[in-house]
């Protein structure tokens, strides 16, 4: 991966960054180059991850302009199977897809998920996975359209039908 000083990233589970600078610091083992990444809009989080670990940790470029639609595809065309697992399965499925720090596979999950609220009430849990990876979703659209993050919540809103 490149790294570049103002481009932006995805780091899993906490949605899009940007690579504010590349820093040498002292660790007590010697000098470690790092990447300062911001994350939210304020700037109001930010790490420091080592350059040799950037891959390890999964942080990855947001993705390109031409996989946008088959993630838009994937949100639309996912519907949760007649027959579901129990809960604890259904978890251990959902953190993989939430992990696994893919867009489609992040489209997936949220359109399972859109699919069962249309017929029930989400459970807290599920209303809680729900809303994070709509977050994360939303915010790397955004960056990979190059739009105001509103234009894409109204976008996913139509799609997956705002409750």
């Amino acid at each position: 991966m490149d790294i570049e000083v103002g481009a932006n990233v995805v780091v899993p589970g906490c949605g899009v960054g940007e690579i504010m600078a590349i820093e040498t610091m002292d660790l007590g083992e010697g000098d470690q180059a790092m990447v300062r990444i911001a994350l939210g809009e304020r700037e109001d989080g930010r790490m420091w991850v080592p350059v040799d670990r950037l891959v390890a940790e999964g942080i990855r470029a947001v993705m390109p302009k031409d996989r946008v639609k088959e993630t838009w595809k994937a949100i639309e065309e996912t519907v949760a199977p007649k027959k579901r697992d129990n809960w604890n399965r259904r978890q251990r499925r959902y953190n993989e897809q939430l992990m696994s720090n893919e867009p489609k596979q992040m489209g997936e999950l949220l359109g399972e998920l859109a699919s069962v609220r249309r017929e029930k009430p989400l459970s807290f849990g599920e209303r809680r996975l729900f809303e994070k990876v709509e977050a994360l979703l939303i915010d790397e659209l955004a960056a990979a359209m190059g739009k105001e993050r509103g234009v894409v919540e109204k976008k996913m809103a139509k799609l997956i039908g705002a409750n």
